[in-house]
């Protein structure tokens, strides 16, 4: 028999009182007759059998029952009471805790089921969509680049004073990304490309804002983005000689609107990397990289960075925690969430924020705040950031 501490007499518990406890709690404590016949018996240095132990508690609760009913002992039926509530006490416990287990279980299936999913699906689209990997290109600097992926909050249908955003609009500004990319990587001959996803790439359905203009649900939201970044990184692998990918979950694709009901990781941006390793396998230049509680630590050429959604530390705030976090301070620090473009350099660490694509929504519009979609571009050298391109994504009134 397995030994559980619930299942021994407690210090201050009378035999009797262990006795009670016992069969009154069988379901909950997932005994039977036989089992608390050995329990019993062990304590007590018996060898009954369980029949004694069973029609004596038979026998206690018949004259318990009659002492409640008839308070012959306030003593004695202060004392039950206390039993009972305790006896009730345990159960909640027990019953929280199955609660709370099956639903780490239903989460854990949920999500497998649809990884399992998503592998069917790229098996089948890869028949009448593939992928061709057909790189032609020879390393011939040390320079490196990174681009900044945040915020395309896909799946939202804006169409406000400042700003029209929707499936079509999305489509266009990413290829436009892609060939900036492309454009400005090709002029500054880059040998390895950075592609960081700093998360929100979907609409998700964590505000009421974003429910009432999101035009897909976010398992359609999350399908459709992995297939956009496949296609994406693609061309990037058939362009230049190497691709290190970075995903890092946003808050938007949690799986509950209220973030106290789930965990980091129960967040529908964890399933892009699984779509992207499925539809990529074939590409032997595509590195991908994912996030550990809300971050991914980096390095481009001899600079430390990190990479970082940015909904649990303000910029100004980061700086300070994550070197605490990590033990190292990184050069760069970048960031998504704010859905602006900021740069500041705090002693040996320069926050970098990147823009949105999705650009000013009804939320941004109503507290009378926002700005230009946009996208970073940087390039390195053996000296660090040599320069910075903000892509910008015409809107209304351009």
């Amino acid at each position: 028999m397995i030994e559980n501490p619930i299942l021994k007499k407690l210090e201050d518990e009378s035999f009797m009182d262990y006795h009670m406890r016992l069969y009154d709690n069988m379901s909950e404590y997932g005994t039977d007759k036989y089992i608390n016949a050995e329990l019993l018996n062990k304590e007590f240095g018996s060898s009954y059998d369980e029949s004694k132990w069973r029609k004596d508690y038979a026998l206690f609760t018949k004259f318990r029952d009659y002492m409640a009913t008839k308070n012959l002992d306030e003593e004695v039926t202060k004392k039950y009471e206390e039993i009972r509530i305790e006896s009730e006490k345990e159960k909640i416990r027990n019953q929280d805790q199955k609660r709370e287990y099956k639903k780490l279980i239903r989460n854990q299936a949920r999500f497998e089921k649809i990884k399992d999913d998503i592998y069917a699906a790229v098996l089948q689209l890869e028949s009448k969509k593939p992928i061709t990997h057909s790189p032609s290109i020879i390393e011939t600097s040390n320079k490196e680049g990174l681009v900044l992926l945040s915020d395309w909050h896909f799946g939202m249908d804006i169409d406000n004073y400042s700003n029209k955003f929707n499936k079509q609009i999305f489509n266009h500004r990413v290829n436009e990304l892609l060939n900036k990319t492309i454009e400005y990587g090709k002029q500054h001959d880059i040998s390895t490309l950075h592609v960081a996803n700093l998360g929100d790439l979907v609409g998700g359905l964590i505000h009421v804002s974003t429910r009432v203009q999101a035009n897909e649900d976010v398992v359609e939201q999350t399908k459709y983005v992995s297939e956009t970044l496949a296609e994406f990184l693609s061309e990037l692998a058939n362009t230049f000689p190497n691709i290190k990918y970075y995903n890092v979950a946003g808050n938007h694709g949690r799986t509950s609107p209220s973030k106290n009901d789930v965990g980091i990781k129960e967040n529908f941006e964890y399933l892009i990397p699984w779509y992207l390793e499925a539809r990529l396998r074939k590409f032997d230049n595509i590195e991908i990289n994912n996030e550990q509680d809300g971050f991914i630590i980096g390095k481009i050429l001899n600079e430390d960075v990190v990479f970082t959604h940015g909904h649990y530390d303000r910029p100004d705030q980061s700086v300070t925690k994550i070197p605490q976090l990590t033990g190292i301070i990184p050069s760069y620090i970048f960031s998504g969430h704010i859905h602006h473009h900021y740069e500041k350099e705090y002693g040996r660490t320069t926050v970098i924020v990147n823009g949105s694509l999705v650009g000013n929504d009804d939320y941004a519009m109503q507290g009378r705040f926002g700005s230009k979609p946009s996208q970073k571009f940087m390039v390195f050298n053996d000296d660090g950031l040599e320069c910075s391109y903000i892509i910008k994504f015409k809107t209304k009134g351009d």
